[in-house]
């Protein structure tokens, strides 16, 4: 009679140890998992290529800003920092424009201010004497590449990247000071010196600037 009854299996025993497995071979759950790191890698490869595109159409609005700084610089002035001043000025004028404001000088893209002069020293294995760099400079960066993205990191771990100098050199033309002090002043000190000029009394000389230089 004993024996019979430890035989005699405990209620609800089997009907538990079915719900445990089911619930280990249920996968329903899979494609919930897949779709999150499904997109989540989809969001941060978007981030890259954005940050990407976005920093290389700024660096053609920034590289615009720089032409017309550079063309603006190499006009014609009486003297040379007055030429700077017209580049500088122009500069002022363009970043002033809402569109190019907003996206110039905010947290992604950022450019510095222009650097008018001769950048002949910075190409010393140019040989060529008609290359002369002659123009604007304005440092670019694209604070944008800095990217923290999901399962992926730093985009960027050096601070130097997405700093880059936009360059444009147009010349620039011959101020009237030097015009009249490099070129008016000697020819007029040599034409003393030939023919007849040179036999003439000493008088009150006064240098007469042409169209020309």
């Amino acid at each position: 009679m004993d024996q019979s009854r430890s035989q005699v299996p405990i209620a609800g025993t089997r009907p538990s140890r079915a719900r445990a497995l089911a619930v280990i071979h249920n996968e329903y759950g899979m494609i919930t998992l897949d779709f999150i790191f499904a997109f989540t890698v989809a969001i941060s490869v978007m981030m890259v290529l954005f940050a990407v595109t976005v920093t290389f159409a700024m660096v053609e609005v920034a590289q615009y800003v720089t032409y017309t700084t550079s063309r603006a610089y190499a006009g014609a002035h009486d003297t040379p920092g007055m030429q700077a001043d017209l580049g500088n000025a122009r500069y002022k004028e363009v970043m002033a424009l809402s569109a190019i404001k907003t996206f110039l000088t905010g947290d992604w893209v950022a450019v510095g201010k222009p650097t008018l002069q001769d950048f002949s020293d910075e190409y010393p294995e140019t040989e060529a004497t008609n290359h002369v760099f002659v123009g604007a400079q304005i440092t670019f960066n694209a604070h944008l590449l800095h990217l923290n993205v999901p399962f992926f990191g730093q985009t960027a771990t050096d601070s130097g990247v997405g700093q880059a100098t936009l360059n444009s050199y147009l010349m620039r033309e011959v101020s009237t000071q030097e015009c009249r002090e490099n070129f008016t002043k000697k020819r007029f000190e040599n034409l003393k010196q030939i023919g007849p000029y040179s036999a003439a009394p000493a008088a009150e000389e006064a240098l007469i600037t042409d169209n020309g230089c």
